[in-house]
């Protein structure tokens, strides 16, 4: 699959503007130059993956979203991210021996789906 250099700068621009984080701003978080950092964003230089994953952290989008867009189905974290972090802040109200049970069940469940899903190319 190629990756265009263009989109990847455009969506490093859009994650920044989305968290209302300063060019400046994430030019320290790289601890890169302004202009280091306008050069990524315009796509001028292509990011290191270093850079590329730091950017991803501060701005909250999966790193993949960076480099493909939102066309696969782990970008559910970055589509529902808000209902997710609701989710997450309940969770974590609740004392450690429900947390612990609700991840139980949630591994069984996942170990289940996983086995009843067909092997590719049984349909």
């Amino acid at each position: 699959m190629y990756i265009v250099k263009a989109h990847v700068a455009q969506r490093i621009r859009e994650a920044r503007e989305y968290r209302d984080i300063t060019q400046v701003e994430m030019a320290q978080h790289l601890d890169v130059a302004r202009q280091t950092y306008l050069d990524i964003e315009s796509g001028k230089t292509e990011p290191k993956v270093s850079s590329l994953a730091i950017i991803a952290d501060v701005t909250g989008r999966p790193l993949n979203w960076f480099l493909f867009g939102e066309s696969t189905r782990s970008d559910i974290a970055f589509t529902h991210r808000d209902d997710l972090n609701t989710l997450l802040a309940l969770f974590n109200q609740l004392p450690e021996s429900a947390r612990t049970l609700v991840m139980d069940q949630a591994l069984l469940l996942a170990q289940y789906m996983i086995s009843m899903t067909p092997p590719k190319g049984d349909k």
